[in-house]
């Protein structure tokens, strides 16, 4: 078959969607070389979708208000002895929900931390929209915003050609943008989109429309769109080079897609292919009615969660300590359980952090400002007042795992805090 122009277009085309890259929107500053981030640092992000209840992830049990708000869902507090549904106490005040048991051990030792009462103070509660701004760091208008991955890629250099990858079937907004990053369903079935030219061929078009005789350079667009078109070549290259490698955990993964998904984080991050930023979708979270306490809808997906990510963190072994984990979600939920047993969509919220590098400030497992959950220390007398701003622990992350100190660019029009994640 002759492969024509337009066909070679529409192929690659495909590839790039496949892979959640398109190559001509690689484009990015003709400018120096940024610094480099620290080598062999990998940050994992799992972002739970349709906004998690955080007061039932980490229970405030010793505020008394908690007990007052929640009397279908509240998670009864740890002084009941051997009460399997209560919450396991972190630090005397705050306590785990019972099914995230299988991360007590990283609290416990000191690998694990909860910030609280996370947040911004231009929350809209619209999942669409809060989505747009956790994934952009940027609040009120985010239209033409590109992901603050995205940003990170563009303000440092790495050290390798694979350096941002989402484990799903698009690349998320927070990897969008002018720089390279890729959207992969599984790295087994990596491949070529189905097509009536074999991909032998695909591959040595794409190769020769991307790949370029050096001693011709011209310093046009052209050469610019060839640079990005290498790259794009190389990293597709170094991923299906993992295809072909058996892969046996050192942990047993539960059966769930978001263990499958973080198996896979884990394949790529031993693999050494300069990975640096890892994205995870998990919904279901948006629990307005029927959440349950201890047992119910919410306690699976906490469950779900807790023993995906207690078995990524003991498969990556000796990989661990280069390894930092944050969840995110859209925004918390109220204080109060509403009348069909569930919660609406609120404010303040909590994060999950995990590695071995966390220097938790005092060695706290639960970070921040306690609001509290008297009605006149909610906000608007519903929700969580937020007392740390979300993009301060992304800011923190970034400059102490990664090493980007780019922050006002990375995170523009904010005067950043520390908030004692990484000391």
């Amino acid at each position: 078959m002759h492969l024509t122009r337009r066909y070679f277009l529409k192929l690659s085309g495909a590839l790039g969607a496949y892979l959640g890259v398109t190559p001509f929107d690689l484009l990015a500053e003709d400018a120096a070389a940024p610094p480099p981030v620290k080598k062999g640092k990998t940050l994992v992000l799992v972002f739970l979708r349709g906004g998690v209840d955080g007061l039932n992830l980490v229970i405030p049990w010793k505020d008394t208000n908690y007990a007052k708000l929640r009397k279908q869902i509240q998670i009864p507090s740890p002084t009941r002895d051997k009460d399997a549904a209560a919450a396991l106490d972190l630090d005397g005040f705050f306590g785990l929900h019972p099914r995230l048991a299988s991360l007590l051990p990283f609290f416990k030792d000191g690998t694990a931390a909860a910030l609280h009462a996370v947040g911004h103070d231009r929350n809209t509660r619209s999942h669409f929209e809060e989505q747009d701004v956790w994934e952009t760091g940027v609040t009120g208008n985010t239209v033409n915003s590109d992901g603050w991955v995205n940003r990170h890629l563009l303000t440092s250099s790495g050290h390798g050609p694979i350096r941002a990858v989402a484990i799903g079937d698009a690349l998320p907004r927070i990897m969008h943008g002018k720089c390279c990053a890729y959207a992969v369903r599984g790295i087994d079935d990596l491949s070529l989109p189905n097509a009536r030219t074999d991909s032998a061929t695909v591959g040595a078009a794409l190769e020769h429309a991307y790949k370029k005789d050096a001693k011709k350079r011209t310093g046009d667009a052209r050469d610019l769109l060839a640079d990005t078109g290498q790259a794009t070549l190389e990293g597709i290259e170094k991923l299906r080079g993992v295809v072909g490698q058996k892969y046996v955990p050192k942990a047993p993964y539960p059966q769930t897609d978001i263990a499958r998904q973080l198996m896979q984080a884990a394949r790529l991050i031993k693999a050494d292919v300069g990975l640096e930023v890892v994205e995870v979708d998990y919904g279901g979270w948006d629990t307005h009615q029927f959440q349950g306490a201890a047992q119910g809808p919410y306690g699976d997906l906490a469950q779900g969660l807790a023993d995906a990510l207690a078995a990524f963190l003991a498969d990556l072994g000796d990989k661990a300590g280069d390894v930092l984990v944050l969840t995110l979600s859209d925004f918390g939920r109220t204080a109060a359980e509403n009348g069909t047993g569930g919660t609406d969509h609120g404010w303040g919220n909590c994060l999950l952090a995990f590695g071995p590098s966390l220097r938790r400030e005092g060695r706290k497992a639960v970070l921040g400002t306690w609001p509290g959950l008297a009605e006149d220390q909610l906000h608007e007398k519903r929700d969580l007042q937020h007392t740390t701003d979300f993009r301060d622990v992304i800011a923190e992350v970034m400059k102490g795992h990664l090493g980007n100190g780019a922050l006002a660019k990375l995170l523009p029009d904010r005067e950043f805090k520390g908030v004692g994640l990484l000391g």
